[in-house]
């Protein structure tokens, strides 16, 4: 019980720190190219995530048919959600361009969920380890957390379900931190490869179809891909910390 209450203890810190970005969000009147440039500093960190710490273990110890097969599932299962939710936004009265991108916003609250799961993983090593982990990751975090309220509030989502969002940032990574060290510490490495590599599926897709074209609503922002570059750049300095 003791051990479950630190790790619980060290996923506070990084759902705080994610946290943060919810209320600068709504206090801040952020212009969209505020927004824009976030958006590709947080899909670069994204992207990092997948191709940095995810994949690389994934290709190397997992049956390259099901880790493939897996990644395929994971791209098809973001671009299945957000298919269906423009269908159902579509079919709605009053949307059209201005819809919600549900995909989107479903992504980010799935990326805090593997921020949480790494978090619990890296606990069952050592505390310590646990702690940097969660430190890092939070973050890295924020800026995705400022980037889902303030998109929200531009595309018009209502301010009580703005704060169900802030606060399921909160709940997603700490449902992630217990699933990591409760469930998946004494599952099989296959199945956990096999998990890793959807999950990496899931988010460069929605990368490539959701947040990139997010970004890009209101016209690419200047040194978007500075930003983009720099996410991937301060992910993989926070990777190495850690080494």
């Amino acid at each position: 019980m003791n051990e479950f209450l630190l790790v619980l203890g060290i996923a506070s810190i990084a759902a705080f720190l994610t946290y943060l970005g919810a209320p600068a969000a709504e206090r801040l009147d952020v212009p969209p190219r505020v927004v824009s440039a976030a958006l590709q500093f947080a899909a670069g960190i994204m992207v990092a995530l997948a191709g940095l710490s995810l994949l690389p273990p994934a290709v190397r110890g997992g049956s390259p048919l099901q880790v493939t097969a897996a990644f395929f599932c994971g791209g098809a299962l973001f671009v299945l959600l957000e298919y269906f939710s423009s269908k159902k936004q579509a079919a709605a009265p009053g949307m059209g361009a201005n819809a919600v991108s549900v995909g989107l916003f479903a992504g980010i609250l799935v990326d805090m969920v593997i921020d949480g799961a790494m978090i619990g993983l890296g606990s069952t090593l050592t505390p310590a380890t646990g702690l940097l982990v969660a430190l890092s990751l939070g973050i890295s975090a924020a800026p995705m957390a400022f980037v889902a309220i303030a998109t929200a509030k531009r595309q018009g989502v209502s301010k009580e379900r703005r704060r169900l969002l802030s606060f399921l940032f909160v709940l997603c990574v700490l449902a992630g931190a217990m699933l990591g060290f409760l469930m998946l510490r004494n599952r099989s490495l296959e199945l956990r490869l096999i998990l890793v590599a959807l999950v990496s599926g899931f988010l460069i897709t929605m990368v490539t179809q959701s947040i990139i074209p997010e970004a890009n609503r209101e016209g690419e922002p200047s040194l978007a891909g500075v930003l983009f570059t720099g996410g991937i750049a301060l992910y993989a300095l926070l990777s190495l910390a850690l080494k």
